[in-house]
């Protein structure tokens, strides 16, 4: 055990706004190089930090600690950027032919189309510009969620505060897993690690020290740099720079920003989207020829009809409707506790097939309290009430409890939280310590009557800490950690005011007393003290032992239900702990992980000895749990369960964590008590460290990709009636059923807000009762595909050609008799079939909403947006069929309203035919979509 000395000069520079210098570029540049005593001469601070008026005046003249943004493109670029995809040219190149169309055939109703393609565009583009306006305003919101803590030393005293407020000149604290948010010189360290790789690409981290070790800022370690982490150790800096200034603030001005690319969803929706088109171009194409050739029509006349059938098979609102879904996906959990880093996490929350799970924090309150004490050779209970320790029912004084004293020293000076009236702020465990001794005493009297000289920092690999402390006029060595750790480097224990020699027979009477607690979901930490001369650098054992400190961290109360959910849900949960097996056990059974006689429980330090093939046979079994792992532990179970087709998600809160974090499908940071190095690496953060927002999470996942399968079935079953009269005008000479303008006016009017609203549905009661969706399953499948252009999609067309024929059969026309596209017979026939396409639609909308379960599970009027979207269907029904505008430009004319209850009849029947088809799934499981 190594002591390294800290390189404090006794600087304490008293300065103002007035007098403080601004640090000359030149000075700046090789700040790296002078001694420690001119950097906080230059930068007018001290050791103590800046006082509170020169913190405010620096502010003002430096600004905000962070990078200034990139200049976003003007509103009015991005906005004509939406046209710069294959849609829009689509329509566009439509949009021009029915104008040249018009120009050489008047009269023909091209003009209207030509109008009709331009402002579908336009609306189009304006649509998607606006939803992605609003997701990145949202992210915008979401990003200051993630703002970094630092601890900060100001007028000597430590405070928390917002990265974003550090200014040149602050002392910062570093520890283990902290992101370094500002250039600083090192003016003490204690074994301090940094990684690099994100400023220099030097793989492994970095060891600091307080010497200059090159010419180049850069590569001297005695610099840390803003935008790089704190792999281990601690230490002490003054910042020299901030913003702009910063280093990684010059390569960000040199190199830009690296734009984000597409998720594996929008992809997979672009691919979709590109083989629609491909086909909407290659039909189109051919019926123009067959037009040309078959019914020797005019080729203009047949230009009109190919860009139809191109218009009738694309889902113009697909893409802005999948951004919004996807929007309010990302909010939803935002609202649950849930910040998602990474909108691809929203698609495979759905698919999870595993939770590697913390213990502390995530199944627990991550409210630490102490319960008992044990010491002397027996234990001490303590009432948090009365706030005093009992022995046998008895209040004890303190006086009477021999090493008392001693034993809180322990408590509040190995310990690096600060609990204080302002603001509290560190790990849970110590900050759990500090509350217990102040209960008695006080701590900050402890504090300052034992300064601290040096201190050996905790670690997940050596689980222990150390401080030495100045007393008197020498020094004690204290030690904190695993009981089993503390003991082996003990030589004596403390009983009754005096240190007695350690045997093998106490050591296991004193660790039966950890297993005993440990097994009842307590936690325990072993506690030592030794005096040492204050000049010593190096300490091995002879410490002398003074008890156990028995700590409480009770389950969350909602762990339990999420727990069953997951395994209704098909997840299974497995922990992966640092604490005891006893103590995992314990917890796993108290909210329903494990629920067997023996459940299998592997041990950290044994898990070098399995071959990978022998863990992953550990890894299928149902029930499964490690204690006393390492990060590389958990790296290794991700990674092998990965190996075995296992969607996993895994929680992490330390900065070794981090690469498990990134082998995961999902990682998952905790948002308080995670380091910034983890919240870096996950996926998503969980804002409130509870394992229920995990579950909550995945059913808004799961919704997320039912909702956005729901919309595309219903948006792709109205493409059967647009396409079909087209083919049958063609192939059969029957008059053209639904003209361009009308599958317009259903494809970006009467479809566009129930789609939204498809898109904003509450999740399925049965969500968490279905098995992980296949993270290679396509979104679009067969089933899908037939139910749209196979089953509603025809049923659409039958019931719509019904009208239409039966209006032109009541009007006196019969099979090879001329039709005109002007006479009022055919005006009303047409608007017949886009009334019954419509309001077969506003039913079908309902069938969209579940997928298996029936809809008057979730309530037919409990969607709002669909609502809404029912009443603008018919309003813009309306318009068409009913007001001179829309009879003139659609070429419409009102029908008999006798119609109407058959279209309605029509509407019930399509309703009728999902609902037996969602029942014949859930009893025989026949007809599904997934």
């Amino acid at each position: 055990m190594v002591f390294i000395r800290s390189n404090i000069p006794p600087v304490a520079t008293e300065s103002t706004a007035e007098t403080r210098p601004l640090i000359p570029p030149d000075v700046l540049h090789h700040i790296h190089a002078i001694a420690t005593d001119e950097v906080l001469s230059q930068l007018a601070t001290s050791a103590d930090g800046l006082d509170n008026t020169e913190v405010r005046a620096r502010r003002k003249c430096y600004g905000i600690n962070r990078l200034s943004e990139k200049k976003e493109m003007p509103l009015l670029l991005q906005f004509l950027l939406q046209f710069n995809n294959l849609f829009s040219w689509l329509l566009l190149i439509g949009a021009a032919l029915s104008w040249i169309s018009e120009l050489l055939v008047p009269d023909e109703g091209a003009l209207y189309i030509a109008l009709a393609l331009l402002a579908v565009t336009i609306l189009n583009a304006a649509f998607t510009f606006f939803q992605e306006y609003k997701a990145k305003q949202a992210m915008k919101s979401f990003a200051n969620l993630m703002t970094s803590q630092v601890v900060v030393k100001r007028a000597g005293e430590r405070a928390q505060i917002s990265s974003e407020h550090l200014v040149p000149g602050d002392i910062i604290l570093l520890g283990e897993g902290d992101k370094i948010t500002a250039d600083a010189r090192l003016i003490e360290e204690h074994m301090l690690k940094v990684d690099h790789s994100a400023l220099t690409g030097e793989s492994e981290p970095q060891l600091r020290s307080l010497k200059t070790t090159s010419g180049n800022i850069l590569l001297s370690r005695n610099m840390v740099f803003s935008g790089t982490l704190v792999q281990s150790g601690t230490g002490t800096a003054v910042v020299v720079a901030t913003g702009d200034h910063t280093q990684i603030g010059h390569i960000a001005r040199a190199t830009g920003e690296v734009e984000r690319g597409s998720s594996h969803l929008q992809q997979q929706i672009a691919h979709f989207i590109r083989i629609i088109s491909y086909i909407a171009i290659a039909l189109g194409g051919s019926f123009f020829l067959l037009g040309l050739l078959i019914t020797q029509t005019p080729m203009w006349t047949n230009l009109v009809f190919a860009i139809g059938i191109i218009v009738a098979n694309v889902p113009e609102g697909l893409l802005p409707t999948v951004t919004l879904t996807l929007s309010i996906a990302a909010q939803r959990m935002a609202k649950l506790q849930v910040l998602v880093k990474n909108i691809d996490a929203i698609e495979t929350l759905g698919s999870l097939t595993v939770i590697c799970s913390d213990k502390t924090g995530t199944l627990t309150e991550n409210n630490m309290h102490v319960h008992a004490i044990c010491m002397n050779d027996r234990c001490y209970l303590f009432d948090r009430d009365k706030k005093r320790l009992l022995a046998e029912q008895q209040h004890m004084h303190l006086r009477n409890i021999p090493g008392i004293e001693t034993f809180n020293d322990i408590l509040v000076l190995c310990n690096n939280s600060t609990l204080n009236r302002e603001a509290s702020f560190g790990d849970a465990t110590e900050l759990c310590l500090k509350r217990y001794v102040a209960a008695f005493s006080n701590i900050h009297y402890i504090e300052n009557n034992q300064p601290r000289l040096q201190e050996i920092p905790f670690s997940s690999e050596s689980r222990f800490m150390a401080t030495m402390n100045r007393y008197d006029n020498h020094a004690r060595a204290y030690l904190k950690g695993a009981a089993d750790v503390v003991l082996a480097r003990c030589s004596h224990y403390f009983d009754q005011n005096q240190a007695i020699e350690l045997t093998d027979e106490v050591r296991e009477r004193l660790m039966s007393w950890n297993t005993s607690y440990a097994g009842q979901g307590f936690r325990v930490l072993g506690c030592a003290m030794k005096s040492v001369a204050d000049d010593c650098d190096e300490i091995e054992t002879g410490y002398c032992f003074y008890g156990l400190v028995v700590m409480q961290d009770p389950p969350r109360a909602e762990v339990a239900e999420s727990v069953r959910q997951c395994k209704q849900a098909g997840i299974r949960v497995i922990v992966i702990s640092g604490d005891q097996e006893s103590t995992v056990e314990h917890i796993a059974r108290q909210t329903g992980i494990v629920e067997g006689e023996h459940p299998r429980i592997i041990n950290g330090t044994d898990m070098a000895d399995y071959s990978d093939d022998a863990l992953k046979q550990a890894l299928a079994e149902p029930e499964l749990l490690f204690a006393r792992t390492l990060p590389r532990d958990k790296l290794r179970v991700v990674s092998l369960l990965k190996e075995m087709g296992e969607v996993v998600a895994v929680t992490g809160d330390g900065v070794n964590d981090a690469p498990a974090l990134r082998r995961a499908d999902v990682g998952i940071a905790m948002g308080r008590c995670g380091t910034e190095v983890a919240k870096e690496a996950a996926d998503i953060v969980l804002l409130d460290d509870n394992f229920a927002s995990i579950v909550r999470a995945i059913r808004a996942g799961r919704s997320a990709y039912d909702n956005i399968k729901a919309f595309i079935t219903y948006i792709l079953t109205s493409n059967t009636p647009e396409i079909v009269p087209f083919l049958l005008f063609i192939l059969l000479g029957w008059p053209l059923a639904l003209p361009v303008l009308l599958i317009l006016a259903i494809d970006l009017g009467t479809d566009m807000i129930p789609a939204i609203g498809l898109g904003m549905e509450k999740e399925d009661a049965d969500i968490m009762l279905r098995k992980p969706r296949d993270k290679h399953a396509r979104l679009l499948n067969w089933r899908m595909i037939i139910r749209s252009y196979g089953f509603i999609g025809p049923l659409q067309t039958c019931f719509s050609y019904l009208i239409f024929f039966d209006i032109l059969f009541d009007g006196g026309w019969d099979w090879g008799m001329p039709l005109a596209v002007t006479s009022p017979l055919y005006m009303q026939a047409i608007t017949g079939f886009f009334a019954t396409v419509i309001i077969t639609q506003a039913f079908n909308v309902f069938a969209c909403r579940t997928s298996k379960l029936s809809v008057f599970s979730k309530g037919l009027f409990s969607n709002r947006v669909i609502l809404a979207g029912i009443a603008s269907e018919m309003a813009l029904l309306a318009i068409i069929a009913l007001t001179p505008a829309g009879w003139h430009i659609f070429g419409t004319a009102p029908f008999d309203p006798g119609y109407l209850p058959l279209m309605l009849l029509f509407g019930l029947i399509i309703l009728a035919c999902e609902e037996l088809r969602k029942y014949l799934f859930r009893s025989r499981g026949m007809f599904g979509l997934e």
